[in-house]
């Protein structure tokens, strides 16, 4: 689901990294610890790195990690021993271990979990959801230990504390019950008590193990403890650990028997609710990937016995933007339980629901018998969605993506469908609105392709492939050359020169953009620099969430020699949408420093007049569909018109992007836009052929000289 409320890879709420909190990572591939690393450190980790097991064995033992990445496939000694290492040391015995396990090979991801792993991630590695695994498994991990400490400080309480005595006398089967008894099981008065009285306080199916109890303490054998659980429908369910041993009487015979009672109530409550956490989400009460799993597995099992078919079903909903922009921020967990019971709606009596992470869902459709079946289920989700969600006062519009993978076609082990599933759910994102789409083969290489293009742009990064392209922005009132937007390209060997649409997505998704941003700042403001222009400079939603940007950027400024106000930094109403009080206060923070902030692509989303009112904006870029048509539509030539007096009220200085022809500028002049910048100018130019137009370039001598185009 896209609530686009948290940034990439980050979950709703609470679920921001543990500060500070130390990752082990381990793999004998150098380059894939260092693309690990980067994603780690941005994410506030501090990271330690080994190239083997027993490598990993000793820094944990020594440094005790809070967490554990590690590669199955090493020399000196493979990722299972190094985890049955790490699991009977009793210094790092509770760390969690994620095994990093290749793309198909499910006998890895067996043999991880015999080892003690508590979690697997596959090669190719998705980065957003590495950071998922990580959090989810350093946040359980710290419950885990949490509770670990209650339960040592409980047992501790419990042996110092003064236990409960009883007598039970077997010639007449009174029991008599000391204070602390009587308290545990709400008995008034002081009088012994009838074992059939006792027996009416026991859950009744307790009452023949308590009986049980009694004739082996009886008869003298060895066992003399039980456990029961008090009848719960007076009160909270409480649970009871008695031991006992015989008295005898002159004559050797048991008279008798004595023993104290012990309440273990909030033992039990603690594993019952260890148990819930392990198996189900506690935001939506759904089950979690854990549960899915054991019932994926069972469904394929019974599948196999019957031969019949089931589907797993991967599902994100996307709730529109629109929407979400007057839908107040911590509104996000109330939009999560809508869609989980919106999902829950439109299921069959057998079917399962589970809550992957994040916001992925998944359903298991069980007794296939056609895919007609299934085209059903995946219909009944889109027309659910069809109907706005209701959250408080709001109606939400949403849209479902559903990827399909079917049993055993497209896989037979739970992680295989997991995977399958979720590729196709990838494609079906690629449509407009809801949509669905079942696995094929061609998805896994489109996996590998993908991985295989993160490799290229981080070796593209090492080895100086990347270049820059200049765009001329012109005073339209002079017709002097004002400024230029610094636009990157990438010339991939083997593919010539690759557009931003081609690879920015991957570098923001991987990490690699913080790299590529201040490499862009440095390369563009040294080349600027001795020109009399100013500097625009594109800032992408990951740059953007660095907790330090400015002081990040001003560290550049001074490294090149470049003036702060000569640089704008062009935002996208998007990174504005996600966190509107935390992007202000980082746009105030960059103003302050002199740094000239743009809004681009103004009309795709949907500001509003308030939020604009509120930004500490200098210069507003209107997107390029409106400046095209100025000619064709009255609307469009109305609404620039319009933009621009609003903005001149607001002291913006506006930017018309696209102008294409001597018409549109003329136009654009006479409502009185500042700076027109597109084709019919200038196309975006390397440094060398910029200068060589830079030095006649005005507004006047555009027609017949468009250099690029």
């Amino acid at each position: 689901m896209g609530l686009n409320m948290n940034p990439p890879g980050l979950l709703p709420g609470s679920n921001e990294a543990d500060p500070g909190a130390r990752v082990l990572i381990v793999d004998d591939e150098g380059l894939t610890r260092m693309m690990i690393r980067r994603v780690l450190e941005d994410s506030g980790y501090r990271v330690l790195e080994a190239q083997d097991g027993q490598t990993a064995t000793r820094l944990c033992d020594a440094e005790q990690p809070d967490l554990v990445l590690m590669d199955v496939r090493m020399p000196v000694m493979n990722g299972f021993d190094a985890c049955r290492a790490i699991r009977r040391s009793l210094r790092s015995r509770h760390t969690p271990v994620l095994m990093l396990t290749a793309l198909d090979d499910v006998m890895a991801v067996r043999l991880a979990f015999e080892a003690g792993a508590t979690d697997f991630i596959t090669k190719p590695i998705n980065w957003a959801l590495l950071s998922q695994r990580v959090r989810y498994a350093l946040r359980t991990a710290r419950t885990e230990r949490e509770l670990r400490e209650s339960q040592l400080a409980l047992a501790r309480a419990q042996k110092i504390a003064r236990l409960a005595p009883w007598r039970l006398e077997l010639d007449d089967g009174r029991l008599h019950c000391s204070r602390e008894l009587r308290d545990m099981l709400g008995l008034p008065g002081n009088e012994p008590v009838a074992m059939r009285r006792l027996l009416r306080q026991v859950a009744f199916e307790d009452r023949g193990a308590l009986l049980a109890f009694v004739r082996r303490v009886r008869d003298g054998r060895s066992e003399s403890e039980v456990e029961i659980r008090l009848d719960g429908s007076q009160q909270p369910s409480r649970h009871l650990f008695l031991s006992g041993d015989a008295m005898l009487d002159e004559g050797g015979r048991t008279c008798a028997i004595f023993g104290v009672a012990q309440d273990v109530s909030e033992r039990r409550h603690a594993e019952a609710e260890r148990s819930y956490r392990a198996h189900f989400d506690p935001l939506t009460g759904l089950p979690n990937r854990v549960l899915f799993r054991d019932r994926v597995a069972t469904a394929a099992a019974a599948a196999q016995q019957r031969q019949q078919r089931f589907a797993v079903l991967n599902i994100d909903v996307d709730v529109l933007q629109r929407t979400q922009a007057s839908v107040a921020a911590d509104a996000s967990e109330r939009i999560l339980r809508a869609v989980a019971r919106r999902l829950e709606s439109v299921m069959r009596e057998p079917d399962s629901l589970c809550r992957l992470e994040g916001d992925t869902f998944a359903m298991l459709l069980t007794d296939i018998e056609a895919e007609a079946q299934i085209a059903g289920a995946t219909r009944r989700l889109v027309e659910a969605f069809a109907v706005p969600l209701q959250v408080d006062d709001w109606e939400l519009l949403a849209s479902v993506h559903v990827g399909v993978a079917i049993w055993p076609g497209d896989g037979q082990e739970v992680d295989t469908l997991l995977l399958h599933s979720g590729a196709a759910r990838s494609r079906a994102r690629e449509a407009i609105g809801s949509s669905c789409h079942f696995y094929t083969a061609d998805m896994h290489n489109r996996v590998i392709d993908r991985l295989n293009t993160e490799v290229a742009l981080y070796r593209g990064l090492e080895r100086g492939e990347f270049e820059l392209h200049y765009q001329p922005k012109v005073d339209l009132a002079s017709g002097r050359v004002s400024g230029v937007e610094a636009l990157l390209r990438w010339n991939r060997p083997g593919c010539g020169l690759q557009m931003p649409d081609r690879f920015i997505d991957i570098l923001e998704q991987t990490g690699l953009i913080m790299d590529a941003g201040d490499w862009v700042l440095r390369e563009a403001c040294a080349a600027v620099r001795h020109l009399p222009l100013s500097l625009a400079v594109n800032v992408s939603p990951r740059q953007f969430q660095h907790p330090r940007l400015g002081e990040r950027l001003m560290r550049i400024l001074d490294e090149i020699g470049f003036p702060a106000d000569r640089l704008e930094l062009e935002i996208t109403e998007q990174i504005v949408v996600e966190d509107e009080e935390g992007a202000i206060a980082t746009l105030h923070d960059l103003a302050s420093r002199g740094i000239r902030i743009a809004l681009d692509d103004y009309g795709t989303g949907f500001s509003s007049l308030q939020r604009l009112k509120r930004l500490p904006l200098h210069t507003l870029k209107i997107d390029k569909d409106f400046v095209m048509s100025l000619e064709t539509s009255r609307a469009d030539a109305a609404i620039v018109r319009s933009t621009i007096e609003l903005c001149h009220q607001l002291d913006i200085h506006v930017v018309a992007e696209g102008v294409e022809n001597d018409a549109a500028m003329a136009m654009l002049r006479s409502f009185g836009c500042d700076i027109g910048q597109g084709y019919g100018i200038c196309r975006p130019l390397p440094l060398a052929r910029l200068t060589d137009w830079l030095g006649t370039a005005t507004v006047s001598a555009l027609a017949g000289r468009r250099p690029g185009g």
